[in-house]
């Protein structure tokens, strides 16, 4: 079979800009409110109900509902599940998903902690009370942990290496030669160069060379020698013809039947640094501002195995002997450190007696991002030492804008023992951008141009519920839905997320409360491809996963 090469990149492969994508910047602006146990439990449709830690994020104007200062800490525990299913030949349009494994990942969390101080006027009407607040609440949370695998007969991540790595100078990416042909022994420096055609080679490819993974084959005086590459996994075969440039044909294909296996984990969290004021107007209109600063930590690790059902369908010749390929592990490694700072304002107004109606618009988040990298690889065969390789760390850094946000909220409480509140909010994920540190955005323009093509306004619909059998018990529940549309040429995308919450509260007669809440959320199913198709008769494997997460918080708070 013929190959054809792909143009796609793994993972953040290359040393220089352009290794960002439209998802990265969906995974620094999304927003998954959590805050204290009572705005989760009532799925956070806080907006017009105020008076909470947890809904200041929503509505700065929210703190000053309550009258009086308060303090809360809310731990936390996550447990996040996958089921992943494995096809080796996905067909367009077919369901032929199998071997299904079940991945969990839990984690110790704290959602919220902080602190308001109400200062009374002590006027009647007009400004009666002024409220400071410093609060952290977590706007996201990164666990995830997935693993999927088969048999393979087809295609091979190593061979989808090879592919890619055409066109680069073996002693190049070896560290045998520069860019411009001169002999040298330094192994990093095809990482940090360009080659004679002025490009940077993936860091994948590198490592993959360099570990023995991969390699030049045929006869050396072919003038493509040293640029064209097959896997440990394929044989080779000279069909006897010659091409236009000189170079032997040959007929490439799998050595045999492959086990595959992909594992992902992610780690993290996003959390907001609001410092707040609120202001009170005649017990009926509430406003408030925010300066938040956002703080994000993220790790995401990936890796792909390939082994042999049997190596002895895998010879391979070096030099004065045959090895035999056995098992193969390429793993990738990223953080990034995130840092933030946006402005909020918000209201609430009570036009009557058990209505509120509540708004509140943020800027855009000016970002910082600084990410590392690093990729490692190891290949064993029978007959002969293992290959490893690893490659240095890759450092870079760069400024991206977050979205605004706007939302709006309605809340209506019945004979002052039940509440029902709704919630709306819009984010514009078409007004990302990402910039380089000296404000130019030169670098990202393809990137920048593809958001505003691809990306469109998300829905956020939240819906909370809450009644009080007893003045001291309240008794919670919420929903929260999020539409999140990418526009693929013609075809809309959807990233839909639904959010089910439950919840109890409890508040004593002096100033302690306690809440407890729990929170389901269910994801969209994920299409994972773990290699970029290769070949034009078969399709790389795909990863159909099924992930939800449990989120339990317990709010402890003190009025004062």
């Amino acid at each position: 079979m013929k190959k054809t090469l792909f143009t796609a990149l793994l993972s953040l492969t290359a040393f220089y800009a352009g290794a960002q994508t439209v998802y990265d910047g969906l995974t620094f602006s999304k927003n998954e409110y959590f805050g204290t146990a009572r705005s989760i439990a009532l799925g956070n449709a806080m907006t017009a109900v105020g008076g909470d830690l947890g809904s200041i994020s929503l509505n700065p104007a929210g703190s000053a509902v309550a009258g009086y200062s308060q303090f809360t800490i809310t731990p936390g525990l996550s447990i996040s599940t996958s089921t992943a299913s494995y096809s080796a030949y996905p067909v367009s349009g077919v369901d032929i998903f199998s071997n299904p494994q079940s991945s969990r990942l839990t984690r110790f969390t704290m959602p919220n902690f902080g602190t308001t101080v109400n200062w009374k006027t002590g006027r009647k009407y007009g400004l009666k009370s002024v409220t400071y607040g410093f609060v952290f609440n977590a706007n996201n949370n990164y666990a995830d942990k997935m693993i999927a695998g088969g048999i393979n007969d087809k295609t091979s991540y190593l061979s989808s290496m090879a592919v890619n790595a055409q066109g680069f100078d073996v002693d190049f990416l070896n560290g045998y030669r520069d860019a411009a042909g001169r002999e040298q022994d330094v192994w990093d420096y095809a990482y940090w160069n360009v080659d004679d055609q002025g490009i940077y080679p993936p860091w994948n490819d590198i490592v993959n060379a360099q570990a023995g993974a991969i390699g030049v084959f045929g006869d050396i005086n072919d003038p493509d020698y040293y640029y064209r590459y097959i896997a440990a996994t394929e044989l080779f075969e000279d069909t006897g013809e010659i091409d236009e440039a000189g170079n032997h044909i040959y007929d490439i294909r799998l050595g045999g039947p492959l086990q595959q296996t992909y594992g992902r984990r992610k780690t993290g969290s996003k959390y907001d640094a609001l410092f707040n004021v609120g202001f009170n107007f005649s017990d009926r209109f509430y406003l408030g501002a925010n300066i938040g600063v956002v703080g994000m930590d993220y790790s995401y690790s990936e890796y792909f195995k390939e082994a042999a059902v049997d190596p002895a369908d895998f010879p391979n010749r070096f030099e004065d002997k045959t090895a035999y390929f056995n098992n193969y592990r390429s793993r990738y490694s990223y953080t990034a450190d995130v840092s933030g700072v946006y402005a909020k304002i918000g209201f609430i107004a009570k036009p009557s007696d058990g209505l509120r109606i509540g708004a509140a618009i943020q800027t855009p988040t000016a970002m910082s991002v600084d990410e590392r990298w690093k990729h490692s690889v190891d290949i064993h065969y029978d007959g002969m030492d293992e290959g490893t390789a690893t490659s240095p760390e890759g450092e870079w850094g760069y400024e991206f804008r977050a979205p605004y946000r706007v939302n709006a909220g309605i809340a209506y409480t019945f004979f002052g023992m039940a509440l029902l509140s709704f919630d709306y909010e819009m984010t514009d994920y078409s007004t990302m951008k990402f910039r380089d540190r000296d404000g130019y955005d030169d670098t990202f323009t393809a990137l920048n141009s593809e958001i505003r093509q691809r990306m469109g306004k998300s829905n956020m619909f939240r819906l909370g519920a809450e009644i009080k059998p007893i003045p001291e018990i309240a008794v919670r529940a919420g929903y929260n839905f999020t539409d999140i549309p990418e526009y693929d040429n013609r075809t809309t995308l959807h990233d839909k997320i639904n959010a089910y919450s439950v919840g109890l509260g409890y508040s004593s007669p002096g100033s302690f409360f306690a809440d407890i809440a729990g929170r389901l959320t269910a994801f969209s199913d994920e299409n994972i491809s773990p290699y970029a198709d290769y070949l034009a008769d078969y399709a790389s494997p795909l990863i159909l996963n099924k992930r939800e997460r449990w989120d339990i918080t317990l709010t402890l708070g003190w009025r004062f």
